[in-house]
């Protein structure tokens, strides 16, 4: 007689999850090709793999993403941008969630190295993420405008005044999903906590400034299929 064989059971759990900022939301990416090099630079690891991409081809291509200007203030920060608008990406939002994860931590005394079991098993699947309005229906086009101030920054001559310029989208809404490990270590309560804490936070830069503060508008587990 025939026999049927059981679908394996699905390692991973999807959750999508939709935010409405609730301010200002600031961009990271210089907008001056030379800030671009130095940026990815920083970034580089100790080791780079063998078959990894050139910098300066690396940073050709973040040039043509953020539109990158020759003019442009060095201390300019700005979105990335497709043929469809600025979007977020979702390298930022899982840098977001280990530091949030870092100190919610406390918590969860029960789960051991909490901060490291969440890292392992949770990655946002969305690498490009459109920033959409308040409501959700309509794909924000441009930016809301840049804000324009002058700090100050520490150099080996002293204290020095320096202008900083940076794009910000005003209340954007974002949705991405989430893979989390279906081994039962990771579960809704962990990640509600772990937005929650962030909602206060902020995510992206300015957070000094307020900016970058949101509300978990929704948090769905995707029914398996």
């Amino acid at each position: 007689m025939p026999t049927t064989t059981e679908q394996p059971r699905s390692m991973w759990d999807h959750y999508t999850v939709t935010i409405q900022f609730v301010g200002p939301l600031a961009a990271a990416i210089p907008k001056h090709p030379k800030a671009i090099l130095a940026m990815l630079e920083h970034r580089q690891p100790a080791r780079v793999p063998k078959n990894a991409t050139p910098l300066p081809e690396l940073a050709e291509q973040v040039a043509e993403e953020v539109g990158a200007d020759e003019e442009a203030p060095v201390g300019y920060a700005t979105f990335k941008s497709d043929e469809e608008g600025p979007y977020y990406e979702g390298r930022c939002i899982r840098g977001h969630l280990k530091d949030c994860a870092l100190q919610v931590a406390s918590f969860f005394p029960e789960t051991k190295n909490f901060r490291a079991k969440f890292v392992n098993r949770v990655y946002v699947q969305t690498d490009k993420i459109p920033l959409f309005n308040r409501y959700g229906k309509e794909r924000i086009k441009t930016f809301s405008g840049p804000e324009l101030r002058f700090i100050q920054v520490m150099t080996a001559q002293g204290p020095r005044s320096s202008l900083k310029q940076v794009d910000y989208i005003d209340s954007p809404r974002i949705q991405f999903t989430l893979a989390v490990l279906a081994d039962g270590v990771i579960g809704e309560e962990h990640l509600r906590r772990v937005f929650e804490y962030g909602s206060v936070h902020g995510m992206g830069q300015e957070r000094s400034q307020g900016w970058g503060r949101y509300q978990l508008a929704s948090l769905q587990k995707v029914a398996k299929a």
